[in-house]
């Protein structure tokens, strides 16, 4: 069991492009074969306005990687590999190079992960905008910017797809950042094996 003591943000984004998954649109039935579901049941999914969509001049439906993605996470099913490609990157924020490091390493030895790096709020939004991460792990107290307006301020964006978990040590935090739109709140010390399982479990990572 891993534990550690710290104030930390942490990211997890879309793969680069090297790593990435080279389709990015689906039709309906290449939906259904990769759940194995029905290809009514996508449809479904569609017309209910649960998955988004779009129609080619022809009138048949396409389905946006990311969106397919932002589908599955919110509804917790399970996530194919080949959606994947078998990894996430990660952005990494604090103000504490030694945890930056720490988390860094520990991810890596655990899976798949590109990371990226950034020490304040700023940074971090702008990171966020530029590599459009899959998860964020926000320190609520880092520089500049605080975590909860970071949190308030990605959620506030509908074309965002990035689930957050927030920690920090002050347990009054933990409402606020919530209600900042946060799908996770984690207490320090920082127990990092139940943080990657945290992880695993937003992403759907089977």
């Amino acid at each position: 069991m891993y534990k550690v003591k710290f104030r930390f943000s942490f990211c997890m984004v879309n793969q680069t492009n090297s790593n990435r998954a080279a389709k990015t649109i689906y039709t309906t039935h290449e939906v259904s074969r990769l759940l194995h579901v029905n290809p009514r049941s996508v449809i479904n999914w569609i017309e209910q306005s649960l998955l988004p969509s779009y129609r080619t001049p022809g009138g048949h439906r396409r389905i946006r990687h990311d969106d397919l993605l932002a589908f599955l996470r919110k509804h917790q099913i399970p996530t194919p590999a080949s959606l994947v490609d078998g990894g996430f990157s990660v952005l990494v924020v604090d103000d504490e190079q030694e945890i930056v490091e720490l988390v860094r390493n520990f991810f890596q030895r655990h899976g798949s992960y590109e990371i990226y790096t950034a020490f304040d709020g700023i940074s971090a939004l702008l990171e966020v905008g530029r590599v459009k991460p899959d998860l964020l792990i926000l320190d609520i107290m880092i520089p500049g910017v605080d975590g909860v307006e970071v949190c308030r301020r990605i959620k506030s964006d509908p074309t965002n797809k990035t689930v957050i978990i927030a920690v920090s040590g002050t347990a009054d935090k933990e409402k606020k950042v919530l209600q900042a739109g946060a799908d996770v709140f984690l207490p320090k010390p920082i127990d990092l094996d139940k943080l990657h399982a945290e992880a695993r479990r937003l992403l759907r990572v089977l």
